[in-house]
Formats: structure tokens, C-alpha cells, sequence
């Protein structure tokens, strides 16, 4: 059964508007093309503030990414309170069979420890070459891999080592981590059936690919704050929490703030005293402040992702006291005027209308995308633009001219999610400009549609951020049908 937390004011948990609005307003300021996707932040157990940037929403799930890591931890703890391996297990006798022919003495030491430590010694993380060259067992890739450095001494940052982790659980269960977490973790949460990535085995991916909503990771969070208990029930042994989010390893060779203060098991140490987090790539987080008595749930589209939390920091933070504050109506008025109409920034426009040059259907010449024909329909309050594929499937992408507009459908879904929300504006001399959010994820594509002096269309496509391509995607080309 879904359930979500009872909503409160700032002031009766002891927390400013003001504050609460100088954090919002550093975050809707953050630099460049760095957004927020939503802001949930708990005080005492009540969501006290709550913001999603529009086409962003509440019950939209949000792909996590290395946040995955800390409920692949919670999920290995779990195993190890019912006894299906320990901690300093070694890793030798616990895949025996991917073992590679000569086994090093760095890897007879390997530990479970050391995985979830971030120190098996590897040098590097293998992810990205187990999926660019296609590898099928990724368990026996890991251990294929050069060992250098004596496990437990040196934290080199590892998704393919928590992936073992999920692989550790799985062969003791049988169970993917979705299926093992569900009775133990998900459910008694009150959060829906997930979706978690899997390698070609189909097993979890474990370092990555989970999708929860901004709701769901607060759960988590006040999951850890109280320490494993969840409404009288102890759900993950307290001494697991505690070891899990306290400082294992030093990582000050890691060399960014808040990403140099110690690391648990998959959880990071945070700079104000007691505070740790799980977190993703591009600004997904939950933080957690024992001392405050707070969680905060973040999902966001930034490649900056110290200045969030520098933000919470220097902004959040000064406004927590230890007894309810008096109300103050004009904080509170100024709070909500800001949080009611956020939104991703939309391309600016010039209030004209293009759409007799670029209406119809076009021929595209051969591309990476597999995109044979791209037709333009428009209409008074967008346009849609349906894409044929050399596969044969048809997919039409709506785009709202004064807002977003939702699709059940997306141009990646391998990457980005099944759906997304566009919008658009002419932008001068004659060109259209598309910006496609992928509403599950933190990946925004912009689309330049022109047609050329020669009379074929021109279509410029460039993507936020990209793990393993580059974000200014090669240009389609077609001549009009």
C-alpha cells in the first residue's frame, strides 16, 4: 500500500521560511544550465517544503543513478543479518566459479568488505567497458581485471563492484534486488514496485539504475535516520545503518569537498558533522542529518553537484532551531510565491510563427539515430513531430508552444525513460527550437529545425549531459517529400 508523509509548516518543525526561501532561491539560481528537478525537504518526520520544477512531478520516477548504490547496501546487510555471508567473506570463495585462471594475492584478499568500501583495489571502475564491448558475464569480467593495489587501503570509486554486491545477493536468494527488497524494504515503505536496471544476465545493475520518486528516496532517507526502524518496526538492523553510514575508509584522494569526507558502506560522509548521503550523478541525493533531525530528497539535472549542497549548507542549515518558531505569514506568503510556478527553463521565443517553411514530411538521409522520415504537424498551441524509424516503428513527440506537453513516448528509452514532455519556440530566422525533456531522468535534448538556403531541412541536436557520447549529437539531414 503507497503512503506518504504528513505535510507540515517550517515553523512548527523549527525551520525558517526565510531560510528555507534563501536555499530555494540559491538552488533556482544554480549556474548556467544546471536546474533542479524537484526539493523535498522532512523535519521531524514532516515534509515541511516541497518543490518539482515543472514538467517534473510528484509521481513521476526519477532515474537515480549512483544513488542506487545506498539501497544496494541496505540489501547487503540485509543478507548478512540472515546469515547468507559475512562481511570479510572472501570474494574467492564466494564466486569460486568466475574465478580467472591464476588468481592474484590482491584478489584473495578481496572482501565484501572492500566492495562495499570502495577498495577492492582496482584502479579503475570497468563499468562502461563491460557495456561498450559488449561483455555478457560481468562477473567474470570484474575478476579479470588487473588488481594493484592491496584491497582495503586505497578508495577508488567502483559501480562495477557494487554490481558484484547485487550479484553476491542474488546467487545467495536467488532474487534479483527488486524482488529481494520488495517484502523486506519496498513494500513495508509504502513505495511501488520499482524499476532497476539489469545487466545482460539480468541481474540488478546495483551501482545504478534504479527509478523511485522524490517521495520514495525521503522514505529511504527517514528509513536511516531512525536507524533501520520504520513505524515500530525494525526493518534494517540499527548496527548496519550505523556501520553503513559512518566513515570505513578515508577518500581525501577523491578531492572534491564533499566528496573527500569519508565514505561508509555505499553512503558518503558529509562536511557538517554527522551528515552523510547516498547520491547520483547529475544531482540526485538524499541527505541525512541525524543532528537536525531532517531529510532532505533531491533530484536535479546539474554537473555541479557541489553547489547543492553547498547551498543546503551555507542556506538550509543556519535556519534550523531546536523548538518550533512563531509563524510568520509574510515568510511563509514569500515561500509559497516562490515555490508555486517553478519550472526547466523553455527557449525564448520571438512571438512569431514559422510553420508554413518547415510543415510536412521529409526524406532523411542515413544517420547514426536510424531516423528515415520526420514529419512537422502544427497547430495553435504546439506542434507535433512524428518520427519513422528504419525499423518500421512510428513515434510522434508532442511539443507545447506556451508550456510542456506529455508524451507516453520518448527518443531513447534505453537511456532516458519511457516518456518525456516537450515544448517549443521559434527562435528567429526561421528556426524552430524543440526542447524534449526526459521526464524520468535528468536529460533535457534541444532540437534547431531550419530549412537551408538549398531548401532541405537542417535539424541541430544537442543533449545536457552524456555519459558515453558526446552531447552535440551529429545533424539530420532531409529533402521534403
Amino acid at each position: 500500500m503507497l503512503s506518504r508523509f504528513e505535510r507540515s509548516t517550517p515553523e512548527a518543525e523549527g525551520v525558517s521560511s526565510k531560510g528555507l526561501k534563501a536555499c530555494l532561491d540559491r538552488l533556482c539560481k544554480l549556474a548556467g544550465d544546471d536546474q533542479m528537478n524537484s526539493f523535498m525537504v522532512l523535519r521531524h518526520g514532516k515534509v515541511i517544503h516541497e518543490n518539482y520544477w515543472r514538467p517534473y512531478n510528484a509521481e513521476l520516477p526519477h532515474k537515480l543513478f549512483s544513488l542506487s548504490k545506498s539501497f544496494t547496501s541496505t540489501a547487503v546487510g540485509l543478507a548478512i543479518s540472515e546469515g547468507l555471508f559475512g562481511l570479510d567473506d572472501h570474494v574467492t570463495d564466494l564466486f569460486a566459479d568466475k574465478m580467472p585462471a591464476v588468481i592474484s594475492d590482491h584478489l584473495k584478499e578481496m572482501t565484501v568488505r572492500h566492495l562495499l568500501t570502495m577498495s577492492c583495489g582496482q584502479k579503475m571502475c570497468y563499468a562502461r567497458q563491460m557495456m561498450v564491448d559488449n561483455i555478457q558475464d560481468w562477473q567474470k569480467g570484474f575478476f579479470e581485471q588487473e588488481i594493484p593495489f592491496k584491497p582495503g587501503t586505497t578508495f577508488v570509486y567502483n559501480s562495477l563492484g557494487t554490481y558484484m554486491l547485487s550479484a553476491l545477493v542474488t546467487r545467495k536468494t536467488g532474487l534479483n534486488l527488486v524482488d529481494y527488497l520488495m517484502p523486506r524494504l519496498f513494500e513495508p515503505l509504502g513505495i511501488a514496485r520499482p524499476v532497476w536496471e539489469t545487466c545482460p544476465a539480468g541481474i540488478s545493475t546495483g551501482g545504478w539504475g534504479l527509478y523511485l520518486r522524490t517521495e520514495d528516496i525521503a522514505k529511504f532517507g527517514e528509513l536511516c535516520l531512525r536507524r533501520g526502524n520504520w513505524n515500530g518496526k525494525q526493518l534494517v538492523p540499527a548496527e548496519w545503518i550505523d556501520m553503513a553510514t559512518s566513515k570505513q575508509i578515508d577518500n581525501s584522494n577523491h578531492g572534491v569537498l564533499d566528496w573527500a569526507q569519508g565514505y561508509g558502506f555505499q553512503f558518503w560522509c558529509c562536511q557538517p558533522d554527522g551528515v552523510y548521503r547516498g547520491d547520483g550523478a547529475y544531482g540526485q541525493y538524499c541527505i541525512v542529518m541525524p543532528k537536525q533531525d531532517m531529510v532532505i530528497a533531491i533530484t536535479s539535472s546539474v554537473g555541479n553537484m557541489q553547489a547543492i549542497l553547498t547551498a543546503i549548507w551555507d542556506k538550509l542549515l543556519p535556519a534550523v532551531t531546536d523548538e518550533a518558531l512563531p509563524e510568520d505569514a509574510a515568510a511563509t506568503a514569500a515561500l509559497y510565491e516562490a515555490s508555486r510556478n517553478l519550472e526547466m527553463r523553455r527557449p525564448v521565443g520571438f512571438g512569431g510563427c514559422c510553420a508554413d517553411l518547415l510543415s510536412g514530411e521529409y526524406a532523411i538521409d542515413d544517420n547514426y539515430y536510424g531516423v528515415k522520415t520526420l514529419r512537422f504537424s502544427f497547430e495553435k498551441h504546439g506542434c507535433n513531430v512524428t518520427l519513422g524509424k528504419t525499423d518500421g516503428t512510428v513515434v510522434t513527440l508532442g511539443f507545447g508552444r506556451d508550456g510542456w506537453r506529455y508524451n507516453a513516448a520518448n527518443w531513447y528509452p534505453f537511456e532516458d525513460g519511457p516518456s518525456s514532455a516537450g515544448t517549443m519556440a521559434w527562435t528567429g530566422n526561421g528556426t524552430l527550437t524543440l526542447l524534449l525533456c526526459c521526464v524520468e531522468s535528468p536529460f533535457r535534448v534541444q532540437f534547431k529545425c531550419r530549412i537551408k538556403d538549398d531548401g532541405s531541412l537542417e535539424v541541430e541536436a544537442a543533449k545536457n549531459f552524456c555519459f558515453f557520447c558526446a552531447q552535440q549529437w551529429p545533424k539530420l539531414i532531409g529533402q521534403r517529400i
